[in-house]
């Protein structure tokens, strides 16, 4: 599963969404988008997944550090118990990003470009060799 995650550094900034017709607007820290149900092995939401061909945006915290902590923790612990109707998640086969200033995009750990991004999935771009017996999950 890849995830994406917009580093903001010190200062909150101001990030604009546009996807599918909807458009948000938040003032965080962080921003992740990831391609299922879940962010480095933790849950975030109960009903995407891995094949759903849906990218789930959400910012993490808001204008301060205590925010983005309080925010952490509270995802650790009731993560999975949100769904994509719950604010403040975006779901879309593709998401425009945009920032009021440039920030850093990182995919799995590695940076990989400045805002703004467009982000989209391309469907059976990963062929994965297994056993007949693997379970598909």
């Amino acid at each position: 599963m890849t995830a994406l995650a917009l580093l903001t550094g010190h200062r909150p900034i101001r990030i604009s969404l546009r996807a599918g017709g909807q458009s948000r607007e938040f003032l965080t820290h962080q921003l992740y988008v990831a391609n299922g149900g879940f962010q480095a092995g933790r849950p975030i939401t109960a009903d995407a997944n891995a094949d759903d061909r849906l990218l789930v945006a959400y910012p993490v915290g808001g204008p301060t550090r205590r925010d983005l902590l309080r925010a952490t923790a509270r995802n650790a612990a009731t993560g999975h118990r949100r769904t994509l109707d719950d604010e403040p998640f975006l779901a879309a086969g593709e998401i425009l990003l945009d920032t009021d200033r440039p920030a850093t995009v990182e995919v799995d750990g590695e940076v990989r470009g400045r805002t703004p991004i467009r982000i989209g999935l391309d469907a059976n771009a990963l062929r994965v060799m297994a056993p007949a017996d693997t379970p598909d999950r």
